[in-house]
């Protein structure tokens, strides 16, 4: 089968499909239907992000960034799904990101010069470039920070016609904006929020939001608009105080040792952690259930959440492990990431002296 044979449907046919998926009160068949739909939409990215992957590897090793960091991905389903409920004017045919790759490099010189080849006109891509997102220059509100590029796939090569068009999403990060972002991914895994749509307990949201404003004064870029005014010692305490009300160093341990106490069995078949952490024995403990035990966990985590009330030093989180699993697979060394962000976290500390 020829490349532009696995197109099946029209783009039309694409864009119903995710409405669709969208109206919750679509029959069975419609939506048996939509996911073929989707399911082939997917697997469509994958020629086009191997041509683009292939492009930033060549343009690394010619700014000698051949240490960088390259990562590819196709948009998991559910992933999909909840952003077209999330964003309900939003065309599935005209999503940006279902195909997605990622550069991080060491600093944001190397983030600029890479940026360059791709944006300057005389080394352009045959590729349409629909939109540059400078989320450096202009942060989101959660304090996420980065460089998104995005594309539309063109080819003249008549065999490979039928991924003209595809949207394909570059990110540009350098390793500390990354450490920010994965630390994000992680807390969001074990806690259960939604902390990257800025959804979530405020507490939380205020504290990644104030320590991106670090990070981005530490490389010397703009903080957030409400930490524009707050000195560098200002700002180190703010976190400082955040972080000791929120146990973060103490939560960091828990989420290690949840992950190395869960037995793959639990891993493959959806079990539970029910993690709880006290801030003056600096202790955490972690109870592993079967995903058939539900109810005895939730039981559990009532009994320690009611306690835990009465006790201000102690916090509760009930975490399902396929969340854990979905984490590893995107973020394969997220561990070693949270230890940098801890290390960055440590540093920003001494500004408070």
């Amino acid at each position: 089968m020829s490349p532009t044979e696995q197109r099946l449907f029209s783009a039309t046919q694409i864009a119903k499909a995710g409405s669709i998926l969208r109206d919750t009160s679509s029959s069975a068949d419609k939506v048996e239907w939509a996911m073929r739909v989707l399911d082939n939409f997917r697997a469509l990215h994958a020629e086009p992000l191997n041509v683009f992957q292939n492009t930033l590897r060549a343009r690394l090793k010619k700014l000698e960034l051949e240490d960088a960091i390259v990562a590819q991905r196709i948009k998991r389903k559910p992933t999909i799904l909840e952003k077209l409920q999330r964003f309900r004017s939003m065309r599935l045919d005209q999503m940006d990101d279902i195909g997605g790759i990622r550069a991080i490099v060491g600093s944001m010189a190397e983030l600029q010069k890479l940026r360059e080849l791709y944006t300057a006109g005389s080394h352009r891509l045959l590729h349409e470039m629909q939109r540059v997102d400078d989320y450096i220059a202009t942060p989101k509100s959660s304090g996420y920070r980065g460089i998104h590029l995005v594309f539309r796939y063109q080819t003249k090569k008549e065999d490979k016609a039928g991924y003209n068009g595809l949207r394909i999403e570059m990110q540009l990060r350098t390793q500390l904006q990354h450490t920010w972002a994965t630390a994000v991914e992680t807390f969001e895994a074990f806690m259960g929020e939604k902390f990257k749509s800025s959804q979530g307990a405020q507490e939380w949201l205020d504290f990644f939001a104030l320590v991106s404003s670090a990070f981005a004064l530490k490389e010397k870029q703009v903080p957030l608009p409400e930490h524009a005014l707050l000195t560098r010692q200002e700002l180190a305490h703010k976190i400082k105080q955040q972080a000791d009300e929120l146990q973060v160093g103490l939560i960091m341990k828990s989420f290690s040792l949840a992950a190395n106490n869960l037995a793959p069995r639990y891993r493959q078949k959806g079990g539970l952690a029910l993690m709880i952490f006290d801030s003056v024995t600096k202790s955490a403990n972690v109870t592993i259930y079967h995903k058939d035990h539900y109810d005895l966990a939730y039981e559990a985590y009532v009994r320690e959440e009611q306690r835990s009330s009465q006790e201000s030093t102690r916090q509760v989180v009930l975490v399902k492990m396929d969340s854990i699993q979905k984490l590893e697979k995107a973020y394969p060394n997220y561990f070693a990431r949270l230890k940098d962000f801890q290390t960055e976290l440590n540093h920003i500390f001494s500004w408070c002296a």
